[in-house]
């Protein structure tokens, strides 16, 4: 029996040429580029939080009139607090918030 140089280099090209060819099914499976797609499902509470968000964004045109009076009757000592009222708004947000 001979054995010549050739038989390794012959075994090497057909394990190379089965490596391009799952190579190849590879990547013509995948998707090209411009194909792929992300997305982003936001939930109920994330939205309502966007439309808040945008809501605050558009500021009425009497707030700023508002605020300044606020300011105003603060500064000067006449800005009245009513501890009851805030308690039962308070209480009233929690017990909606938690049922």
């Amino acid at each position: 029996m001979k054995i010549s140089n050739t038989t390794p280099n012959y075994i090497n090209q057909v394990y190379a040429g089965q490596i391009g060819n799952i190579a190849n099914q590879t990547l013509k499976s995948q998707k090209p580029a411009d194909e792929i797609t992300d997305s982003i499902n936001f939930s109920d509470q994330t939205k309502t939080l966007q439309k808040i968000n945008k809501a605050m964004e558009n500021e009425p045109a009497d707030r700023k009139k508002y605020v300044a009076d606020i300011k105003q009757k603060i500064e000067t000592d006449q800005y009245n607090i009513n501890a009851e009222t805030i308690a039962e708004k308070l209480v009233g947000s929690i017990m909606d918030q938690f049922g």
